[in-house]
């Protein structure tokens, strides 16, 4: 039904410009108060990294996100990531995970912060992550009984009341020919990314256009995709070995470009008898999986993939572990920029 909405809201969305037009001009004006620090802007007392980027949805943030944790936390440092918790059924603030448990549900965090959370505690990667409506709280009650050297914003860039020392935009190209919301997805005019210290292309060609029309001589350019990591057993964590040729599948998501991860699964040889794509952190219920499970029987597929993201939705269902069900683990893939991102980070991670 939702999938049916948004297809009809595409279709219509022409009438909502007069509304999007007056959208820009609230954003417009809210980010000149902030540059003009008319409108007070908070610092917490450790570094900050934001990810963000200027649309809603579907440039791939939260591995973006594992990513920069990651890599920080290899050099020795306590990481905290701070998101707002998109989708959950809570308010105020919640610690997904202290670095060492589960703390949450996907409902009471929301699914992305539970991700990542799920992966901090396998990992062993100790992250610290959080979520609240307003990150400068978050920061400073994590503050209050945790040892953290450095923030990570999820979807941060437009938390402007929060100073950050490293505003990184992501940036697929789709931003281009975008309306403005409620008629479009974009949350912000295209020239909003001159914000940013660092953009990230993801798998877009036309770069020298976009420096064209964006001079910056201080910008640090990343050109970035995702690989897959590994196909992983619903709650046993059995590796699925390579090749993937000819393994027949149904695939499934509910995230922001199902057909990114339909790539992504055929890219590595998998032949996708069926696929089914649901909204953007889609709450999937019982009736929903035995669809799933009806067209499985019939398809001729080998087993069901989904996203990680869906995994963690789906991580309440502990009956799955029945059935034929796995998850593919992606992770970045720098093409190029990714050794000046590093000594960026290092500049203000110390």
């Amino acid at each position: 039904m939702r999938v049916k909405l948004f297809n009809l809201w595409r279709k219509f969305s022409f009438f909502l410009l007069p509304f999007s037009f007056l959208y820009g001009i609230v954003v417009v004006l809210r980010n000149f108060l902030y540059d003009h620090r008319v409108f007070k802007i908070k610092r917490l007392p450790k570094p900050v990294i934001s990810v963000g980027n200027i649309i809603a949805g579907g440039t791939g943030k939260t591995p973006f996100v594992e990513w920069l944790a990651k890599y920080i936390s290899s050099s020795g440092k306590k990481v905290g990531i701070l998101s707002r918790g998109y989708g959950r059924k809570t308010k105020g603030f919640f610690l997904a995970t202290d670095g060492k448990r589960i703390l949450a549900t996907p409902e009471e965090c929301g699914d992305e912060p539970f991700q990542m959370a799920l992966k901090s505690v396998e990992k062993n990667f100790g992250w610290i992550v959080a979520v609240c409506e307003d990150r400068f709280e978050a920061g400073i009650k994590v503050l209050e009984n945790y040892d953290v050297d450095v923030f990570i914003l999820d979807d941060g860039f437009q938390r402007r009341d929060l100073h950050r020392d490293i505003d990184i935009v992501l940036f697929s190209g789709d931003e281009i020919n975008e309306f403005l919301i409620p008629a479009g997805l974009k949350r912000e005019p295209l020239f909003s990314i001159k914000r940013a210290d660092v953009v990230c292309f993801r798998n877009f060609d036309d770069k020298e256009s976009f420096k064209k029309y964006f001079p910056r001589e201080d910008w640090i350019i990343c050109n970035f995709g995702y690989k897959l990591l590994e196909i992983r057993k619903f709650f046993d964590y059995i590796l699925l070995e390579k090749p993937f040729e000819g393994k027949k599948i149904l695939a499934f998501s509910g995230i922001g470009k199902h057909t990114s991860f339909i790539k992504l699964l055929k890219d590595n040889n998998f032949e996708i008898v069926k696929n089914f794509e649901f909204p953007d952190h889609y709450n999937y219920s019982g009736k929903d999986i035995a669809r799933i499970m009806e067209e499985f029987n019939s398809s001729g597929a080998e087993f069901v993939i989904t996203t990680e993201k869906d995994y963690a939705r789906l991580y309440g269902m502990k009956e799955l572990r029945n059935f034929p069900f796995f998850y593919a683990e992606i992770e970045v893939e720098f093409y190029e920029g990714e050794d000046e991102l590093k000594q960026k980070i290092a500049e203000v991670v110390r």
